[in-house]
């Protein structure tokens, strides 16, 4: 797996470790009759050990990977490890020319007391690796669980989302068909209204004409009979007149022509008073009789005259009362027709941002959807990239050669120091101990990547007092 971790002090060691190259030809060599045991290192295994099998007959196919992964190395580098074994091989074969010399058995004894040593311990390295990888698996398996139940996660809150919008969408749409119903029901109420309204002024104007055309029957009607009653009421007036004056006459002609027989010339003065009187009286009642008749004509002119005024009044003021409402009215609807299109307008054009936001909030998220898929493809493409790199580092190690960076190197090498300098003081590859040496004694754990700098400013003089035990 590309994402196995090994490593000294809980660091990864999947990189390249700086193990030493040494030229196979320093090394001390056995003869070929040498009955020992070649010590585990530079060891060939297969083919000529270039591992390149492009030479291959029976694979015609050219391979061009976009991540090309080495292959594992076939032959373990020397590292300080396979120093140490080489000198001990070193050791051994002098030990071994004196083995004949000092006893065979002792020496078998010791020889094989420390080989099992040497067993166990890589053994117990084995089991260790094993262990964890186990757990490194174990891990890498929990990892991808995670990973895909945060990705089902995702997905749940995207179709959660996608489903929310479209029932948004939904609602503002049933939002918009309810208002325009409601507009269609307001106009063909409104509609119904104006005709109800025009019907009801026509059927009042018909009333009304109807009413005036009565009421001017019936005050023609009265005027006239008024005017007979006052003609009647006149000649009944001049017949009482009339007949009041003969009676006066007559009683006039007989109280003269009583006292004829005391005094004709009294008679006759009287006769021509009475004459005088009667054409004095005649001439003031005739035109008394006129005065009247005129006033009364002047009085029935006067009257219906004053009648068709107040009727044509009535009328100029019901018509100017009718053309102003029609008037206010068609200017109401023409204050209503404009409003309702400034609304129309309003709402085209609060439709059209609507539907900008709307357009601007679709491809917003079509955005983000594919900034979030190019992102989930360049997440997976670094950590393609990533694994095949860690891959590529772990397989260029040998698997032998894990656990050992140049820290563990360093750190292996304080611990052996004394090992590494006796080596050096009997000559035993002093070119690769020298170059070991001059890494400098170890003084303590050295973290590259240290949690808490070191502290270097002043310290108090109560934390320099000896603590107070007992």
């Amino acid at each position: 797996s590309g994402t196995q971790r090994r490593g000294h002090g809980g660091r990864s060691a999947a990189l390249p470790q700086p193990v030493l190259e040494m030229p196979r030809a320093t090394l001390p060599r056995a003869a070929p009759e040498d009955r020992l045991p070649k010590p585990p290192y530079g060891v060939q295994v297969v083919g000529d050990g270039d591992g390149d099998d492009a030479t291959s007959e029976r694979s015609r196919v050219q391979v061009r990977p976009r991540f090309p992964v080495p292959m594992r190395p076939v032959m373990k580098p020397m590292d300080h490890w396979d120093l140490i074994v080489a000198f001990d091989g070193f050791k051994h074969r002098q030990e071994d020319d004196a083995f004949y010399k000092a006893g065979k058995a002792a020496a078998h004894a010791k020889f094989k007391s420390t080989l099992d040593d040497q067993m166990g311990e890589v053994r117990a390295l084995q089991e260790a690796e094993q262990h964890e990888r186990r757990q490194e698996r174990a891990h890498m398996l929990a990892m991808v669980e995670e990973n895909r139940r945060l990705k089902e996660a995702e997905e749940n809150r995207e179709e959660e989302r996608k489903t929310e919008m479209k029932k948004i969408t939904d609602e503002m749409i049933q939002g918009l068909e309810r208002r325009r119903q409601n507009d269609k029901d307001r106009k063909k109420r409104e509609e119904q209204q104006m005709t109800d309204w025009l019907n009801n002024e026509k059927r009042r104007k018909q009333e009304e004409d109807k009413q005036r055309a009565e009421e001017h029957a019936r005050k023609c009607k009265q005027a006239q009979d008024e005017m007979n009653a006052a003609l009647e009421e006149s000649k009944r007036r001049k017949k009482e007149q009339e007949a009041e004056e003969k009676k006066y006459i007559a009683d006039q002609q007989k109280g003269m022509d009583d006292a004829v027989a005391k005094n004709r010339a009294a008679v006759k003065a009287r006769m021509d008073a009475i004459e005088r009187n009667c054409a004095t009286l005649g001439a003031e009642i005739a035109g008394r009789d006129a005065a009247a008749a005129k006033k009364l004509e002047e009085d029935i002119k006067r009257i219906q005259e004053e009648g068709d005024r107040r009727a044509s009044e009535d009328a100029e003021r019901r018509k100017s009362e009718h053309d102003r409402k029609t008037r206010d009215m068609v200017a109401t609807l023409g204050e209503q027709c404009k409003l309702r299109q400034e609304d129309l307008a309003r709402e085209k054009v609060e439709s059209e941002k609507q539907a900008k936001i709307f357009q601007e909030q679709y491809e917003k998220g079509v955005r983000e959807d594919q900034a979030k898929a190019d992102a989930r493809k360049q997440a997976r493409a670094h950590l393609d990239e990533h694994l095949i790199n860690q891959m590529s580092d772990q397989l260029q190690v040998h698997p032998r050669n894990f656990l050992v960076t140049s820290l563990a190197q360093q750190t292996d090498v304080a611990y052996n120091r004394l090992l590494f300098e006796h080596m050096h003081k009997e000559g035993f590859m002093t070119g690769l101990t020298s170059k070991l040496l001059k890494q400098g004694p170890q003084k303590g754990k050295r973290d590259p990547f240290p949690s808490v700098a070191p502290y270097e400013g002043s310290i108090h003089e109560h934390e320099l007092l000896e603590p107070e035990v007992g």
